[in-house]
């Protein structure tokens, strides 16, 4: 799943968003969406990964599953029409649009414990506790933070089953649009990893848009 392409539908259901943000670099933030909205992420200067997690809105209990997605979709890449499950295997989002056809579900999440192991560093800013702090005024820990999808990362996976990152396929302006499947609490964290290339090696901006759905 990685050509890179758009759905008529979801442009012409959402020509005017309810909602708008710009999440600045190293940022984070958290909200609603409800059920049948659209929330459209787009990388504003290119080479930007969001780490993005969910949670049932009405049962914080229940939230995203990787590894759920990932056997259900029978694939390790998301891209136009695969869904995004949560761990009771209940439909979370699906995936109406997408110009840039790369994303990431293999990676987890920037912490402080990675980069001390990979970098020698433990201070400074981290996904996992963007997402922490977050998450914390709903009574979710940083222990029950859960793996990431990683929307923009780029990290192929070779024959042999090896893996790396790699500079991010997306450019300026490419976005990714998700409808709700549920109410959810969304976080994302704007990733402000520049020890190495998943942003390019420069952490920059990150847009956030919520339509109504085409049924409304």
């Amino acid at each position: 799943m990685n050509s890179r392409s758009d759905s008529p539908r979801a442009e012409d259901a959402r020509r005017q968003p309810i909602w708008e943000h710009i999440i600045e670099p190293k940022g984070r933030i958290g909200f609603e969406l409800a059920k049948g909205q659209v929330l459209r992420i787009v990388d504003l200067d290119g080479q930007q990964v969001a780490d993005f997690i969910c949670f049932n809105k009405h049962d914080l209990g229940e939230k995203i599953s990787i590894h759920t997605t990932i056997m259900l979709n029978g694939n390790i890449h998301v891209g136009i029409g695969s869904t995004v499950f949560s761990d009771d295997a209940r439909p979370m989002l699906k995936v109406l649009a997408d110009t840039v056809g790369r994303h990431d579900l293999l990676a987890g999440t920037c912490c402080r414990g990675l980069n001390r192991l990979r970098y020698g560093v433990e201070d400074g800013p981290n996904c996992r506790a963007s997402l922490a702090a977050v998450m914390e005024p709903h009574g979710v820990s940083y222990r029950e933070i859960p793996y990431t999808f990683n929307v923009f990362m780029n990290v192929p996976v070779q024959a042999d089953g090896a893996i790396g990152v790699e500079a991010p396929l997306s450019r300026a302006g490419d976005h990714i649009d998700l409808e709700a499947q549920m109410d959810l609490v969304v976080a994302i964290s704007n990733c402000p990893q520049e020890r190495n290339i998943c942003n390019g090696f420069e952490a920059t901006r990150l847009g956030l848009s919520i339509f109504e759905g085409a049924g409304a």
